[in-house]
């Protein structure tokens, strides 16, 4: 392997570690980035949907946390945009976590990966992200919490 192949694969590694919160509610939206941080991720928070797409196309997060209800662009248009983006172009194709409070039909619809049902279990967002990115370095070996309340996590 040369250096240049070396540096290549870290910077895909370092990619594949971004994770994109859009949450316009900046409580949450850092405790999020916290579970995010001690999972061993790189946590980068939009608090509005444009900055969402924004970034998203931008810095090419591995996995996208976002809120339904975002002020400027909701998540399903952020959703949509980017599948719309992978469709036209062959642009990235995050995994999607959906965070909403709405009806889980509304919510499915959206286009999401997995919908999380807000008020959620932090050892929900936990197993997720186990399941969504490749193990990060000693920090996701300490979380081995499962699935407190397997209502609270829906597939669409």
């Amino acid at each position: 392997m040369t250096a240049a192949t070396s540096t290549h694969h870290a910077e895909e590694a370092m990619e594949r570690a971004l994770v994109l919160i859009a949450e316009d509610e900046e409580p949450l939206a850092e405790t999020v980035a916290f579970i995010v941080r001690e999972a061993g991720y790189t946590p980068v928070i939009a608090l509005h949907g444009r900055q969402a797409l924004e970034l998203a196309r931008a810095r090419h997060p591995a996995l996208l946390i976002v809120d339904l209800m975002l002020p400027y662009l909701d998540g399903a248009a952020v959703i949509a945009a980017l599948r719309e983006d992978m469709k036209s172009n062959g642009a990235f194709a995050p995994a999607i976590i959906l965070m909403t409070g709405a009806s889980p039909a509304r919510a499915r619809a959206a286009g999401a990966d997995v919908v999380l049902r807000k008020p959620f279990h932090l050892a929900d967002l936990e197993q997720l992200l186990r399941r969504f990115l490749a193990p990060a370095p000693v920090a996701s070996q300490v979380l081995t919490v499962g699935v407190s309340d397997p209502a609270k996590v829906e597939r669409p």
